[in-house]
């Protein structure tokens, strides 16, 4: 006698072993039977039979019963076997539960993380960008914004708001874009990344060129993230208040006067484009630092 093997391995998945699914299958075609009838069934050692049976009436999946001096077996309804292997699985699945939650260790600290190379930076960016439950921030070249154009319009349709501040005119869909007007390129050499997700985390990337991965991290501190948020925000603002007053006399003087304030406290008073060139300035003040203690 033999049967599906999908249906064998249906019943093993669910706890029984080998032998008794197919004890249990041999007996809904012949209810009723011996366990020596069941064994010439099966083509199986009688002694092996008996002990499978033994184990399914102790499970409840099989009934023995007698007539006369022999003992007969029939199987439980299935309906009742498949409600008693549902009770079962779900037993041993609680008690799964709580071992590992014993086991379980604390959730990892918070941190700044250094990313390494250009494939897990743009495997990052695109799972931050799936991740946001609320809102992204983002500044960028073009390079890095046509690279990840269709996720944050996806994004953006999904009732996330999505704010990016760039240089270079690109037509967005479900994102609010903020263009500053610099020659149709980016104001300084390299390609860079700034991006905020729901206040929690955040990432700075920056590339001296396409493929030559300069700076890149990613932080989930969320107080650090919180004021990154804010100063973004209000950069963005800054910016697009600077775009819109430059050219309007009406505002000139606040425009000059928040903008010579922005020129004196910015690191170095250096000109936008230095910023951005593998920070050398930083190295070169720490170096003349040094040299001067």
């Amino acid at each position: 006698m033999s049967f599906n093997k999908t249906t064998v391995r249906a019943l093993t998945d669910l706890g029984l072993n080998n032998l008794e699914a197919l004890v249990y299958l041999s007996l809904l075609k012949t209810p009723g039977s011996t366990g020596y009838r069941i064994a010439k069934n099966l083509g199986k050692a009688v002694s092996n039979v008996y002990q499978a049976m033994e184990s399914l009436a102790k499970q409840g999946f099989i009934i023995l019963h007698y007539e006369g001096k022999d003992r007969l077996y029939s199987p439980v309804p299935v309906n009742e076997l498949i409600s008693r292997l549902k009770s079962d699985v779900e037993r041993k699945t609680r008690l799964l539960e709580e071992e590992l939650k014993n086991m379980e260790t604390p959730p990892l600290e918070t941190a700044i993380y250094k990313i390494d190379n250009k494939e897990q930076l743009f495997t990052k960016i695109g799972t931050l960008i799936e991740q946001a439950n609320k809102s992204i921030l983002l500044t960028a070249d073009a390079f890095f914004i046509r690279q990840f154009q269709e996720k944050l319009e996806d994004a953006g349709g999904k009732d996330k708001k999505i704010l990016i501040l760039g240089y270079e005119k690109i037509q967005f869909e479900n994102c609010e874009f903020l263009l500053l007007e610099s020659g149709g390129k980016s104001p300084w050499p390299g390609h860079w990344i700034i991006m905020d997700v729901d206040g929690i985390q955040h990432l700075i990337a920056f590339f001296e060129k396409p493929d030559t991965l300069t700076h890149a991290i990613w932080c989930d501190d969320e107080y650090v993230s919180f004021w990154i948020h804010f100063f973004m925000l209000a950069d963005f603002t800054l910016m697009t208040f600077f775009e819109e007053t430059k050219n309007d006399p009406k505002n000139k003087e606040i425009h000059d006067r928040i903008h010579d304030l922005y020129k004196r406290y910015s690191p170095g008073k250096l000109h936008l484009s230095q910023y951005y060139t593998s920070f050398t300035w930083m190295k070169n003040a720490a170096k003349n630092q040094k040299e001067c203690i």
